[in-house]
């Protein structure tokens, strides 16, 4: 009787099954590299995000500052040369401390008036100036506002407050490198011509009161600008506002 021997055809690699399951070194590879480009992109996306969340605050910070200097400015011009001597039944001169002169002295980056600023029947020596540096302050370039309550005598020589507010990193004023392009304070007549105030003019001569009784309106030009870098565009941090007054002297 003979045996019939099962046969002993052999399997191809394509019929047998796998031994193990994966991914080859390659594929791995071209996964890490699509991964690793996907997450840049995102961690990108989020960085411009940052960078911008940051500067708008930062931007912020400035507009703040200069809108504050602008509306205290504007208030104290809008209440120069209040309250006038003809209000007055004995018509006292402007060296009596209830008379509020307005504007005293001038100049492109100086204000020196008197008025009622704080509307509480008390007149102020006010003065508004650009100090360009002080080896006491780092924050300066600064414009600083000095009040003092009006005492008798020349509204050209009030005592000195010893307390001032600061607006602070003010670019410096003027037309020229490194300056701003304007005048702190530019003047008008009532035509809206310019009026020349290049050097400072005050109320100690006749031709000095008659150029400042020909100011009927104030611009004031502000530019702030940090020595920080903006996150979004790597240039220094800047803002610039202007205002106008229309003075009631």
């Amino acid at each position: 009787m003979s045996v019939r021997r099962p046969s002993s055809r052999s399997i191809s690699r394509e019929e047998r099954p796998s031994e193990s399951a994966g991914f080859s070194l390659l594929e791995m590879l071209i996964a890490l590299a699509i991964l690793s480009i996907v997450t840049a992109a995102v961690f990108d996306q989020i960085n411009t995000m940052q960078k911008r969340s940051q500067s708008e605050a930062m931007k912020l910070d400035l507009s703040q500052q200069s809108r504050e200097f602008l509306d205290q400015t504007v208030r104290d011009l809008h209440m120069a040369g209040y309250p006038k001597a003809s209000m007055y039944a004995n018509m006292p001169d402007n060296t009596d401390p209830r008379v509020a002169t307005g504007l005293v002295s001038v100049s492109p980056t100086q204000i020196l008036m008197e008025g009622d600023v704080n509307s509480e029947g008390q007149v102020y020596s006010v003065k508004i100036v650009y100090v360009a540096s002080d080896p006491n302050d780092p924050a300066c370039p600064c414009l600083r506002r000095l009040a003092i309550p009006k005492t008798p005598g020349n509204p050209l020589a009030q005592p000195t407050a010893t307390n001032y507010t600061e607006t602070t990193q003010v670019l410096p004023p003027g037309i020229g490198p490194g300056l701003s392009g304007e005048d702190l304070f530019a003047f008008y007549d009532m035509n809206g011509n310019p009026v020349d105030v290049t050097g400072g003019v005050d109320i100690s001569t006749t031709a000095g009161q008659t150029t400042i009784a020909s100011i009927r309106t104030v611009k004031i030009n502000l530019s702030l600008v940090t020595n920080l870098r903006d996150p979004a565009s790597g240039g220094l941090m800047r803002t610039s506002m202007s205002a106008t007054a229309r003075l009631n002297q």
